[in-house]
């Protein structure tokens, strides 16, 4: 009996975060209705930041501006490669590609024992410069002209970012004790994780359910253009970053701030564009997932082993 708890333990330890975020993923499908929530997502996230910005150094890593080239460079080549067969799937890829580092990518980043700081790099650097170029390419990729504010693209992601960075860094200035208790509350960073991650799957969800009016067939193409891209991402992003900082850049290109593409895409293309960024949300935060088991199971072995 001692040695089945024991290894219901072990379990849990080395595949409970992993499994949580899946089985958080299916309730939240289950339970569109929890899509009335989706105004927590920006305050949840800025809670996450603060914490994974609390001990935070400033540097700058050049492969950075690769995984900012790449970023653009997949986007603009999937467009080209699709448009001459379907330009809608093509502005679905587009969309989807273009969308810069995700504001989440650095909590997932503190999850797994990795460098923050490089992920808040490309965080503003994809951040800032996909606000400056959708609105210049779109027109010409779509063949209408369009009115986007970069302010309005931009903002939101400024706010959500700039604003727990700034308070961390305020915590530096009080005294140790006072320090130590708020460094105490990063205890809540996964478990509010969680409660992020049901609000976004349930959106999606809801999405899927009631605002899609396309066919199946379509959806499946789109959805496996929308896995391509994610696959992609990922794995050029880990070739980027090289042996020292492969999981950073991989983050940094494959976890995606897609909230706003799929702003651009309901408000100024069509709703079906809208579907390649939804299929990835999936795709990019199973990753997560994987990524989180596998840390975990090697932080376990090496408690075992010593």
């Amino acid at each position: 009996m001692s040695n089945t708890i024991n290894q219901l333990k072990l379990f849990l330890q080395t595949q409970g975060k992993g499994l949580s975020l899946l089985f958080t993923m299916v309730i939240g499908a289950l339970l569109p209705q929890a899509h009335v929530f989706s105004y927590w997502i920006q305050y949840l996230l800025m809670v996450m930041l603060f914490f994974a910005f609390l001990d935070i150094e400033f540097k700058f890593q050049k492969s950075v501006l690769w995984v900012l080239l790449a970023n653009v460079a997949v986007a603009f080549i999937a467009y080209s490669v699709l448009a001459p067969f379907n330009l809608m799937l093509a502005l679905a890829a587009f969309m989807t590609a273009i969308a810069p580092t995700a504001i989440a990518a650095p909590v997932i980043i503190s999850f797994i024992g990795r460098e923050v700081e490089y992920v808040v790099a490309s965080v503003v650097l994809t951040n800032i410069a996909t606000a400056l170029i959708v609105p210049m390419a779109l027109p010409s990729l779509i063949g209408t002209t369009i009115q986007i504010s970069v302010w309005e693209v931009l903002q939101p992601v400024l706010i959500v970012m700039f604003v727990p960075l700034i308070l961390s860094q305020l915590v530096k200035f009080l005294p140790t004790n006072t320090q130590t208790f708020i460094r105490s509350g990063k205890a809540i960073s996964f478990p509010v994780w969680l409660l992020n991650l049901f609000i976004i799957s349930s959106n999606a969800s809801n999405f899927l359910r009631n605002d899609n009016t396309d066919s199946l067939s379509t959806l499946a193409i789109i959805a496996l253009v929308s896995l391509i891209i994610c696959i992609v991402n990922f794995g050029v992003g880990a070739l980027l970053g090289g042996r020292s900082h492969w999981q950073e850049a991989s983050q940094s290109l494959g976890q995606k701030n897609l909230s706003f593409v799929i702003w651009i895409a309901l408000t100024f293309i069509n709703p079906l564009v809208a579907m390649g960024p939804m299929f990835y949300i999936v795709y990019h935060h199973l990753y997560n997932s994987w990524s989180i088991f596998q840390f975990e199971r090697q932080q376990a072995k090496a408690g075992i082993a010593s």
